[in-house]
């Protein structure tokens, strides 16, 4: 038995879970969040104006999706430096690439359907047509993208902690929980398996209700 006792192990596990939920989804939402703003803005101008611009930003993208996800996470946390702050920042590079793609070719479909060339007759501006009709017709692949990319932003969240390389004691959060009671792990098991199935539990209902979404948002999926 630990020199702690369980129970004063397990209330330590639980009040660790709570917060560490707090920190994990925190996280993982401002890093998605933010990752989708600057997604959608590069995706739209390179699907919309085209030409050098779309170039340019077609080839940052692919740099970026030419590294795997949480390879490119674990750079840019080495290089920056562990920490809540950093993680956000590798979580937000991480998730723009993929939406940047998402959105330019939704936007490139767009640009010469009907209605769009009508507001262009009509003399209606750039910017205009790109926020009034534009973005308002790619809200609902964006929203469900975004659903997804939470799961896995939990995900590398919690791998950069376990790591060493994301959110560092005494703060809490699931991976660097994992990491913590690895030293526990014979003596109470329970300190690894209950924040091991909150992750992958947490995992799979962002993918589940992203693929319900995806189902209830996408006009050709009704239609089949």
């Amino acid at each position: 038995e630990h020199p702690l006792g369980t129970d004063n192990l397990g209330r330590d596990t639980l009040a660790r879970m709570i917060h560490g939920a707090r920190t994990s989804l925190s996280i993982s939402f401002a890093g998605v969040l933010s990752g989708a703003l600057f997604g959608v803005i590069l995706g739209v101008f390179a699907g919309y104006f085209g030409g050098w611009v779309d170039s340019l930003i077609s080839r940052i993208v692919d740099i970026l999706l030419a590294f795997p996800g949480l390879l490119l996470a674990i750079t840019i946390v080495a290089i920056l430096g562990a920490g809540s702050v950093n993680t956000v920042i590798a979580i937000t590079i991480f998730t723009i690439p993929g939406l940047t793609r998402m959105v330019r070719g939704c936007v490139i479909g767009l640009k010469n359907s009907e209605y769009v060339q009508a507001c262009r007759t009509m003399g209606e501006g750039n910017f205009r047509i790109i926020f009034t009709h534009i973005i308002p017709n790619t809200m609902s692949q964006i929203i469900v993208n975004v659903t997804l990319s939470l799961g896995t932003a939990i995900l590398t969240a919690s791998s950069l902690s376990f790591l060493g390389l994301g959110v560092t004691p005494p703060e809490a959060e699931w991976g660097a929980m994992l990491s913590g009671m690895r030293e526990v792990v014979r003596t109470y098991p329970l300190g690894v398996l209950v924040p091991g199935i909150t992750i992958t539990l947490v995992v799979m209902s962002f993918s589940l209700v992203g693929d319900g979404l995806r189902d209830a948002l996408d006009p050709k999926l009704k239609n089949n």
